[in-house]
């Protein structure tokens, strides 16, 4: 339960702890002011029901002009009831997203903050760190809410209706092997018994709920990024003829929906059983211990309905956690699945490596030594300086480690021992497969500098590029993933360096989709359009070898 405690105060913390969110306290405030509202009216009610019921029950006796203003007194209490439990309902949806907003921009950007998505993504230990951002912020911020307010309600309502319970259970006196014994209050511990017994029973019954929740949002995240990652490689997919293959590997993945989710529902049957039995038998347990009031005339029939309406609203209070159980489990899942997130970040925060120094050259390394996130060693001992404005071709045999030490060279990739220093020129690393952003061309174009070139520039970058055809299409949206080619793909990555104009370029085989002549003519016109440009690139293209002013075989620093 500390622990519990503890993750749950340091994902609360941030918002609720901020002064700048006091307009957050204010709306909170204001709809518990609004509950305490409510719990007065339902007070005016329970005593109106006696004086209601009680005229009702003068047969042949019934005062016309009485039952009229009882109902007209009713009719004003439920027409106020119904205005300020709707605004109550509109404000408690401001606040989640109010908090929702918040926590959302503050996980986003600790987690795109100094490459922390990336090193998630290489370390594999997060599984659906969006999943979490997603829809977990979102069950974790509604429950917090209503749990929350559901809790000071009752315990407002709790305070309001205790003691008129209290009052009305009189001083009955009960008679038990010859001795008597007064009981005061006994309703009220008839209500707290029932409560404490069925809460018992309910966790007993429940316990198991919070490991199945859990492991359902796995499952479920796991499934739906199957499916966009199928989407994605659609037509990959197609041409390999594998759709039987992914259909069963789908089938597989659901196949654990499936079975997690018997598991749930079973659970929760059995828990439903319980729970509803307890709700229906909590309907006629206040009337079963009122007949001694009525057998002793201590309470009339509107009294027996003013009981029956007090002991319910107390039950109810004390059964706060046996009716909160059905979303407790997928609350308390939901905050494990952030905290661990959260602390994955701030682990991943503090193993930064200290600020890499700074050098003229385009390469400087010391006893460099490149490893895998499993600790396999690609690349050792490493010492190269290279002086700036050339170009410089790194070569070696495919999977010896060529791309993880350009990720080095550009600062990304933190596994490795020895130093290096990065370039003090701006730098820009263009990986085999780009990126290709959601939006319209012109900012497919501009990424990451969206709306910063004119439309003649960019049309220009077309032309030079030869992508001819899409010349004043700048304000086209498409999924541009399935409309470009590989070729075409790696076309937008030179029209996006000649946006950039970076000073230091690496290259991770570019040209890899495009045919010889137009991979020599696109790196020739990186040389014309950024004559001051110092590049490092890999390519298994021998017609591109002639470019580099110096090459480097890395196969001699193959590990023993």
């Amino acid at each position: 339960m500390k622990q519990f405690l503890k993750r749950l105060y340091s994902l609360i913390k941030p918002f609720w702890g901020n002064k700048a969110n006091w307009l957050s306290w204010l709306i909170f405030a204001v709809v518990i002011g609004i509950g305490s509202g409510i719990a007065y009216i339902n007070v005016r009610i329970n005593e109106w029901q006696k004086g209601f019921y009680d005229a009702l029950a003068k047969i042949g006796d019934i005062d016309i002009n009485l039952i009229y203003s009882l109902l007209t007194e009713y009719f004003i209490y439920i027409a106020i009831f119904v205005v300020i439990n709707v605004y109550r309902t509109w404000l408690r949806k401001l606040l989640i997203i109010r908090w929702r907003e918040s926590m959302t921009e503050q996980f986003i950007g600790q987690w795109l903050a100094n490459n922390i998505f990336y090193k998630l993504a290489q370390r594999k230990q997060m599984d659906n760190p969006d999943q979490r951002i997603a829809e977990d912020i979102r069950l974790f911020v509604e429950y917090s809410i209503e749990l929350t307010i559901s809790l000071i309600f009752n315990l407002i309502q709790l305070y309001s209706f205790l003691m008129i319970l209290w009052n009305l259970s009189g001083q009955p006196e009960f008679t038990f092997f010859g001795h008597t014994f007064v009981v005061k209050g006994y309703l009220v511990w008839v209500a707290l018994i029932y409560s404490i017994f069925g809460t018992i029973i309910t966790h007993l019954i429940g316990n198991k709920l919070h490991h199945l929740n859990y492991r359902q949002q796995v499952f479920e995240a796991n499934f739906r990024t199957s499916l966009i990652h199928k989407q994605d490689n659609a037509e990959q997919i197609a041409l390999y003829k594998g759709q039987e293959t992914e259909k069963a590997s789908l089938a597989n993945e659901f196949k654990q929906i499936v079975g997690n989710w018997r598991l749930l529902m079973n659970r929760e049957r059995n828990l439903g059983f319980f729970t509803v039995w307890y709700d229906r038998f909590s309907l006629i347990l206040p009337v079963l211990f009122s007949i001694p009031l009525l057998i002793a005339k201590i309470a009339t029939f509107g009294g027996l309905m003013q009981i029956r309406s007090a002991f319910g609203v107390v039950l109810n209070t004390f059964s706060w956690f046996i009716f909160a159980y059905s979303i407790l489990p997928k609350w308390s899942a939901a905050i494990s699945r952030l905290s661990q997130l959260k602390a994955e970040m701030e682990a991943l925060e503090k193993e930064l490596k200290a600020e890499v120094e700074l050098t003229e050259n385009i390469v400087d390394t010391q006893k460099l030594t490149v490893f895998t996130p499993e600790n396999k060693r690609l690349l050792a001992d490493i010492s190269l300086s290279l002086a700036p404005n050339k170009w410089v071709r790194l070569k070696g045999q495919s999977g010896l480690g060529k791309s993880t030490f350009l990720r080095v060279l550009s600062g990304i990739w933190d596994f490795y021992q020895g130093s290096y220093r990065l370039p003090k020129k701006q730098g820009l690393l263009i990986p085999q497969r780009p990126y290709l952003n959601d939006g319209s061309l012109a900012e497919l174009l501009s990424y990451p500098n969206c709306n910063t070139y004119s439309e003649a520039e960019l049309n220009a970058c077309l032309e030079k590029v030869k992508l001819n055809q899409w010349v004043n299409r700048l304000d086209e949206v498409h999924n541009w993933q399935h409309i470009f080619s590989g070729g075409e793909q790696q076309r937008i990555a030179f029209a996006r360096i000649l946006l950039n104009k970076p000073e230091v370029i690496y290259l991770d085989e570019v040209t890899s989709n495009l045919d010889k002549d137009s991979a020599l003519a696109l790196m020739q016109l990186l040389k014309e359009e950024l004559p001051q440009a110092s590049v490092v690139y890999i390519s298994h293209q021998e017609e591109l070898a002639a470019l580099a002013d110096e090459e480097i075989d890395l196969g001699s620093y193959r590990p023993v």
